[in-house]
């Protein structure tokens, strides 16, 4: 079973910002163009989410941007096995280390964002 939703974030990730691992640039360039051709071939004429990976492309380090193209390919992944085992593979063989999930649990006030996996506790100040 895939988990789309952590594949779709890894591919998004790949595909926004062109973070392979194992390649060297020229390689993981033509692999990266490849991972886009295919998604806007899967997104066909849907404009919304041609839309999102262009977007995404364009401003990799917009965090609102990179959930629309994850969201977009989760969509598409839940609704074509195929396509979701393509996502699944693509995440395990390129995606960057430690970039498919993020957890937080924290006792209260936890703050992630982004690459931040810090989690900073307010001090308690009520004495």
């Amino acid at each position: 079973m895939v988990d789309v939703t952590a594949v779709s974030e890894a591919v998004a990730l790949i595909a926004a910002t062109g973070a392979v691992s194992g390649l060297g640039e020229s390689a993981a360039l033509g692999v990266v163009e490849r991972i886009r051709q295919r998604i806007g071939a899967v997104f066909g004429s849907d404009t919304r989410s041609v839309d999102a990976l262009e977007q995404a492309v364009q401003e990799p380090a917009d965090e609102g941007r990179m959930r629309e193209l994850a969201a977009a390919l989760a969509w598409y992944a839940r609704r074509d096995e195929a396509f979701a085992q393509e996502l699944a593979g693509w995440a395990e063989q390129y995606a960057p280390a430690g970039s498919v999930v993020q957890n937080v649990r924290a006792g209260r006030d936890a703050y992630a964002a982004g690459r931040d996996m810090n989690i900073n506790q307010r001090p308690d100040t009520a004495e």
